[in-house]
């Protein structure tokens, strides 16, 4: 519970989630989903957009309730989903279906290409509406790069901050980026809840920005928790 608590998030309410951003939705779904298994609850892991599956978990791209409840009884985490050509994974069924079946619905729906910041394109993100919960990922190896070298969609992300792809990021700057209805809070429904979560805080140093970063959010109503994941754990690698 430690995640779900440090994100004041309850796994028994906010059943369905979407983590959107970039610097580790994936190492947090599969870290969610964990804790979710460890107190006997059902766990799907799944995507609105793209995602790369775990190799240890069982994968169906089948999303029919009775299908998933089957899965479920011996398994309790699994994928669902189905390849593309390139070999990632799209989604399958509605989050509906898949609540039918589980207790818990974990959701990649953004894409960033591995880099620590972004700010969404027009189609971007996918958040189901029958989510209940958003949580907005960043890797604070971001601040002291330029926007153009570090950021995933840059363009959007100097627009936000109405400054140039050689502008050097601050923590003032991440925290407007995830507050943002421009930015990781695009399309967050009124009745979903939001979180943020400051990941990559290895050094000293990122941890001091973290924590600024934090502050920032408070004043605005919007709980964080700062993180980093280790080698053997990024992607849940470690977790299954």
């Amino acid at each position: 519970m430690a995640l779900w608590t440090a994100l004041n998030l309850d796994p028994t309410r906010h059943r369905a989630v979407a983590l959107v951003g970039g610097g580790g939705k994936s190492s947090t779904m599969f870290a969610l989903a964990r804790e979710g298994a460890d107190l006997g609850l059902r766990v799907i892991v799944t995507t609105t957009t793209h995602m790369l599956p775990h190799p240890r978990l069982p994968l169906t791209d089948d999303p029919t309730p009775a299908h998933l409840s089957a899965l479920l009884a011996d398994h309790p985490v699994i994928t669902l989903g189905r390849y593309d050509h390139r070999g990632k994974l799209t989604g399958a069924g509605a989050t509906a279906d898949a609540l039918a079946a589980a207790d818990l619905v974990l959701m990649e729906a953004d894409g960033a290409r591995l880099l620590p910041l972004k700010a969404p394109a027009s189609h971007e993100p996918v958040i189901p509406p029958d989510s209940h919960a958003v949580v907005a990922v960043a890797g604070l190896d971001c601040i002291g790069q330029a926007i153009g070298a570090i950021c995933h969609r840059p363009e959007q992300v100097a627009a936000l901050l109405r400054t140039g792809l050689d502008h050097i990021l601050t923590p003032a700057d991440v925290a407007a980026v995830l507050s943002s209805p421009q930015g990781g809070r695009k399309s967050v429904g009124q009745a979903m809840a939001f979180r943020c979560l400051l990941n990559k805080a290895d050094s000293p140093e990122r941890q001091s920005y973290g924590r600024d970063i934090q502050s920032l959010l408070a004043r605005q109503g919007i709980p964080s928790t700062i993180t980093y994941y280790t080698e053997e754990e990024r992607g849940g690698q470690c977790l299954f």
